[in-house]
């Protein structure tokens, strides 16, 4: 029973319970004529009302037939994988560089037929929540820019409408009005319907989707606010769009389920969960027919946007967010749990940044810097880039934005928190594809009777050392990636000191990291030497101030192509000791 139901119900007997109201105090002489006229009036409106909402099922119903027969043909392949939810395989086809036909001229037509229809129908019953719910769906399946003019206007159930309004600003690209609209339907449901909207288990990974069923409705919502942050494909844009994808998706599961479907098929749960997994399809295609009976039934495709990617963390996010490291961001997971594809973006790639943290007081100074001078997307286009810091998902993030960057950019914000999420993303102008870098960290410690230290920031190294941190910035290496014919500097800062007549011993270790099967199989064959750590050692004077700058030049030349951790350690305290993983060609 749809929503729509249950509100015409409900009006229905507060009539009827008015009615009978009447009859009993009204005096006899002139109240049984009254109530006779009442009573026809109202079974007139009750008759009328049923007319009208079944025959906008029934042109639901018919439109949906007509697309199914209208449909174009189109072969996707073989798949190499399928993912069977119930009596649907969820797959990607087997081919390259396909394009999924558009729904042709004739469906088009049918739809404005039925949005029309809609219309009147929504006019005669504006409070009947199924009309308006199918009036904004098939408004934004049509990308008709009037939906969210439509849902504003509605005048059903209230969190209903503000539900519609959420799903016609995300399909807009307004997510941060998306965000909002769907805050205030969340406010006005019931307790039960918002538990099953906020409920995340069928996106997550098997880590943390059992320990998450287990939890009541209060304690997923205190968890869902971290999930969903992180979660967030891109900080720069304004709202989360992961989250009002689902939100969205949520909608749709309801929109569908009291209403013919394009595949044909009785609604549900395997539907239902294909939506909130993978979305809805925003295009239909029939197989060609390979039956010599015209009138056998064709196989129907969904398809949903492409490329999706894996937003969730695949485990729960840590407490800490010193813990949250770029690396445990797996978005080409496959077989994917879940995927979302943005529209603002045709592809979504990783991008190799350069991020170090410095402490100026109470706050800190992060300095990130890129190249992407070489890249074939972002090296041939216009884009944005952003440097963004949030201490939670609650607080207003330090963020630089640069409209039209450079390829090659340093980007520097001040935070100050104790712990933060930080983000480098790219967005190209024409949407061809966006970049990110992300990762947690741990404010540095400072502490005036030890020793600390910064993060190592990579800086060209010619024709000479970079005196202090002002100096160093606009020469940040960018990226983690160098050539084995270059000369590169280490930069960092000490805080703190120790008594005067000490003497701070030093180390800087290189040490070989993921070894190729093949060299590691050389290895044990013997063919190949085992690589050593290059480990340089001095001694510093610890009395040296409460901010002193480092640096040093590093010739790559005298070590092989690889990946190497490079760490620093300055003294035996453990806050004065940093690392970062570089690659040498």
């Amino acid at each position: 029973m749809s929503r729509g139901e249950r509100v015409g119900n409900h009006t229905h007997l507060s009539l009827l319970a008015a009615a009978l109201a009447m009859t009993f105090y009204a005096p006899a002489s002139f109240a049984q004529p009254e109530l006779l006229k009442t009573s026809a009036r109202y079974t007139q409106l009750r008759t009328d009302s049923a007319e009208i909402s079944q025959r906008a099922r029934d042109l639901q119903a018919r439109f949906e037939r007509r697309r199914r027969q209208m449909l174009p043909r189109f072969y996707i392949g073989s798949a190499d994988h399928c993912l069977i939810v119930g009596r649907f395989c969820e797959w990607h086809p087997n081919l390259t560089d396909y394009v999924v036909p558009d729904e042709g001229k004739d469906i088009v037509r049918a739809r404005r037929e039925l949005l029309r229809e809609l219309e009147k129908a929504s006019s005669a019953l504006p409070g009947d929540d199924w009309i308006i719910g199918q009036r904004v769906r098939y408004l934004t399946e049509g990308h008709d820019t009037s939906a969210a003019g439509v849902a504003r206007s509605c005048q059903a159930t209230r969190w209903w409408c503000d539900a519609l309004l959420g799903l016609a600003l995300h399909v807009a690209g307004d997510y941060a009005g998306a965000d909002s609209a769907y805050a205030a339907a969340l406010d006005g449901m019931s307790s039960q319907t918002r538990c099953h909207w906020l409920n995340l288990s069928p996106l997550l990974d098997d880590d943390i989707r059992g320990t998450y069923k287990k939890m009541s409705c209060g304690q997923r919502e205190a968890v869902d606010a971290r999930i969903w942050w992180v979660a967030d494909p891109l900080f720069m844009t304004p709202g989360n769009e992961r989250r009002t994808e689902h939100f969205s998706r949520v909608l749709h599961t309801a929109l569908q389920q009291d209403a013919e479907n394009t595949y044909g098929s009785s609604w549900g749960g395997d539907l239902a969960e294909l939506i909130l997994r993978f979305g809805w399809a925003e295009k239909w295609t029939q197989e060609p027919s390979h039956s010599m009976y015209p009138e056998s039934k064709a196989a129907i495709t969904g398809h949903e946007r492409e490329p999706g990617y894996h937003f969730f963390l695949t485990q729960r996010p840590p407490d800490s967010l010193a813990l949250i490291v770029d690396s445990v961001f797996d978005i080409y997971q496959f077989p994917p749990r879940e995927q979302y594809a943005p529209v603002y973006t045709r592809a979504f790639v990783r991008l190799d940044a350069q991020v170090a943290r410095f402490r100026r007081g109470d706050s800190t100074k992060v300095v990130a810097s890129y190249d992407v001078s070489a890249d074939t997307i972002f090296g041939r286009r216009k884009f944005t880039a952003a440097l963004i810091a949030m201490g939670d998902e609650a607080t207003s993030p330090s963020k630089i934005e640069v409209v039209e960057s450079p390829v090659r950019n340093v980007l520097t914000v001040s935070t100050p928190w104790k712990e933060q999420l930080i983000g480098v993303e790219l967005l190209a102008d024409d949407s061809a594809a966006a970049a990110r870098w992300r990762s947690g960290f741990a404010e540095i410690p400072l502490d005036s009777g030890r020793i600390s230290v910064s993060d190592l920031l990579f800086v060209d190294g010619e024709p000479s050392l970079p005196g202090d941190l002002n100096e160093a910035i606009p020469r940040a290496h960018g990226g983690t990636k160098f050539r084995r014919d270059r000369k590169i500097g280490l930069f960092w800062e000490l805080y703190g000191k120790t008594p005067a007549d000490s003497a701070l011993p030093i180390s800087l270790t290189i040490t070989p990291v993921d070894e190729s099967i093949l060299r590691r199989t050389f290895r044990a064959l013997r063919i190949a030497p085992r690589l050593s750590p290059l480990n340089i050692r001095w001694h510093e004077n610890g009395a040296s101030g409460v901010l002193s700058a480092r640096s040093v030049l590093l010739d790559l030349s005298l070590v092989p192509a690889g990946k190497y951790a490079v760490k620093l350690e300055v003294g035996n305290n453990p806050a004065a000791a940093t690392a970062r993983v570089i690659e040498v060609k």
